[in-house]
């Protein structure tokens, strides 16, 4: 005789439910996901790890802001917040591309996560050598 333990409202399917969870009730339906089997391990480990990687980005983009506003130029600060307002849309961009390429493409969530993360911080980290002292 196998028994399951498994109650009927481990069966019902909420969309973007662990979006609300707090990092406690995630690690739980993580441990829960990884016994059962299921195919959403992707997406409670995606947002187990934006949680811990995406405040970094504040930081990312505040460096990359600083170097482009170190510069002066004679025309204003116009150029150099357009430029800035770009790369924050291109990053915004770049996560969800990652995202998706992590829940429909088999990139590791980890890997998916940092990516954009690395990637902009290298640029940041280019834009901070290169700006004027």
């Amino acid at each position: 005789d196998t028994t399951l333990d498994m109650k009927p409202s481990d069966f019902e399917v909420r969309d973007n439910m662990f979006t609300a969870m707090d990092t406690r009730e995630l690690n739980i339906r993580i441990h829960k996901e990884e016994i059962r089997g299921t195919g959403v391990m992707n997406d409670l480990l995606l947002e187990k790890y934006k949680r811990y990687v995406y405040p970094f980005s504040a930081f990312v983009l505040t460096l990359m802001g600083v170097a482009l506003s170190s510069k002066k130029v004679r025309g204003g600060i116009g150029l150099s917040l357009g430029i800035g307002i770009a790369l924050s849309f291109t990053y915004i961009v770049f996560i969800q591309f990652a995202t998706m390429f992590s829940l429909k493409g088999g990139l590791p969530p980890l890997i998916a996560v940092l990516i954009p993360n690395v990637t902009f911080f290298l640029v940041a980290l280019y834009l901070a050598i290169k700006a004027p002292k």
